[in-house]
């Protein structure tokens, strides 16, 4: 501890937040029929999920870009009354009102779709209309050296406080270019002409080591295109292009937290020949490592004057982990022939598709992709690969989670299995499954004890460290000055932005 006649403060670099809030709107669209698909006489499911494309921080408000995607399983139209699945996606664009944001700050967006429905076209009866409503939730941050009073002098009385933050380590961009080349799916055209290209990137898994943020991610390209056919008829396909790579950020260590926004900032795909598409993107990757923290603050102090600051930081509420076993049996495609031997059971992606908090609890679902790679019991024993969605939906107890705090999930799969069962292969896994639920915190605190300030002789000029909250009207006050004395002794200072840690000189005039 320190000694008893003087202050202790502490430094700490906090995720301010600017601003929050949620808006709800409504998304209309179309939604065609693939053509190898036939017509549909009853749907038995949607299912729908929203993409994040693309954020524009503009002053007071957020515009956000993104995509709907549906899955659509039904009974076919047709003798057979066969049940078949689709892949749709509908664009929309959303903004959210965020009073105090401005274009160089951080934001976060979450989009879920609470209700899609698809109505049929009465002009095409492979053409559906969609309706959806989208809860749009946006928070801005903005990252701040903060100095807070820890200890006051044994003679005076203060009010203490323990609060939780994420203290950031570092926060670094940096630019990455994902190139891939492929082809066209068998049952699609060679390509003549692109239309049209949308893509995505989703960071897909996150590790810290030394003084690195490692980062998997894909990118999901719908490509549009004429077909190299005589009736030029146009075509869309989607690629996914999976990449590694990393931000530089000192001071990382392994056993820190990392947050990781992905942007698209262009992609560009041609006609290659063979293969005969070829696809350049640039990716801006922005990383912030944190770590938690305890700091006993002081919140009052008696029989003084403090200057106090504001902290509009995430409290973290909670954070564990829970396990879940998944065990399901899959039958081989049609066109695969029968299994005697798994050879290899690999993860392609782990996606979650909900997180919802109730009391004390947190929900959430997600899938597992796995590729399996066996020996065919054919006399040739040929190798075959077979890929199957593993679906998991599990609960996390965190004391004191409540609907409306902020949630992230994570899964882990920490085993998996596979084991040929006649022409089945059953699939056992077990996921580890984190949450992590925080809430914005709003606390005034102290941060300094007013006349405190370093002795200022009449006619002296002394070195002084700007502190959080400082303003040259106010230091010219304290010390007997004025403003324009004060940028008179510091050439090309900014009295509009004064950065916490650096070091001006002040000239003493007489106070009172």
């Amino acid at each position: 501890m320190a000694a008893n006649n003087a202050p202790v403060k502490e430094r700490i670099t906090v995720n301010q937040v600017v601003s929050e809030n949620s808006q709800q709107t409504v998304v209309r669209g179309t939604f065609k029929i693939p053509d190898p698909k036939p017509d549909v006489e009853q749907i038995i499911s949607t299912d729908s999920t929203a993409t994040v494309k693309n954020t524009s921080l503009l002053p007071d408000k957020v515009v956000v870009e993104g995509l709907i995607t549906l899955h659509v399983v039904y009974v076919a139209f047709e003798p057979a009354q066969s049940v078949h699945s689709m892949h749709g996606q509908v664009p929309f664009t959303a903004y959210v009102d965020l009073p105090g944001a401005l274009p160089d700050m951080d934001v976060k967006v979450d989009v879920a779709v609470e209700d899609a429905r698809l109505v049929p076209s009465d002009k095409d009866v492979r053409l559906y209309n969609v309706t959806a409503v989208l809860d749009v939730s946006a928070k801005v941050t903005e990252t701040q050296d903060v100095d807070v009073l820890v200890e006051v002098p044994g003679n005076m009385e203060a009010d203490y406080d323990l609060i939780h933050i994420d203290d950031v380590v570092g926060k670094e961009s940096t630019q990455v270019i994902v190139s891939d080349e492929f082809d066209n799916p068998p049952e699609k055209p060679e390509p003549e002409q692109i239309l049209n290209v949308d893509s995505t990137v989703t960071i897909t898994d996150t590790k810290i080591v030394a003084d690195k943020v490692i980062i998997d991610g894909e990118i999901t390209l719908q490509i549009m295109y004429v077909g190299a056919v005589p009736e030029q008829s146009v075509h869309d396909m989607h690629k996914t292009i999976t990449f590694t790579d990393y931000v530089e950020v000192p001071g990382a260590k392994p056993d820190m937290d990392a947050v990781v926004d992905a942007t698209v900032e262009n992609c560009d795909v041609q006609i290659k020949g063979d293969p005969y598409f070829s696809a350049d993107c640039v990716i801006k990757l922005d990383a912030r490592v944190t770590e938690p923290r305890e700091v006993r603050v002081v919140t009052g102090c008696a029989g003084t004057t403090v200057k106090t600051v504001e902290l509009n930081v995430e409290h973290l509420v909670g954070e564990k982990s829970s396990q879940v076993v998944v065990r399901e049996n899959f039958a081989v495609p049609d066109a695969k022939p029968c299994p005697e031997k798994v050879l290899n059971v690999t993860i392609d992606k782990t996606k979650v598709t909900e997180k919802k908090i109730i009391k004390n609890k947190v929900i959430t679902r997600g899938y597992v992709e796995v590729k399996i790679i066996y020996v065919s019991m054919k006399p040739d024993q040929a190798v075959h690969a077979m890929h199957q969605r593993l679906n998991f939906r599990t609960f996390v107890e965190i004391k004191g989670a409540e609907a409306g705090m902020d949630v992230d999930v994570k899964p882990v799969v920490e085993y998996i299995d596979a084991e040929p069962a006649d022409c089945d292969v059953n699939i056992e896994a077990v996921i580890k499954v984190k949450a992590r639920v925080t809430e914005t915190m709003r606390k005034e605190v102290c941060a300094e004890i007013v006349g405190e300030e370093e002795e200022c002789p009449v006619g002296q000029v002394i070195s002084y460290t700007i502190k959080s909250g400082d303003t040259l009207y106010e230091l010219a006050k304290r010390y007997g000055t004025s403003v324009n004395q004060i940028i008179a002794h510091n050439p090309g200072i900014d009295p509009n932005n004064l950065k916490v840690g650096q070091v001006i000189q002040i000239p003493c005039g007489a106070k009172g």
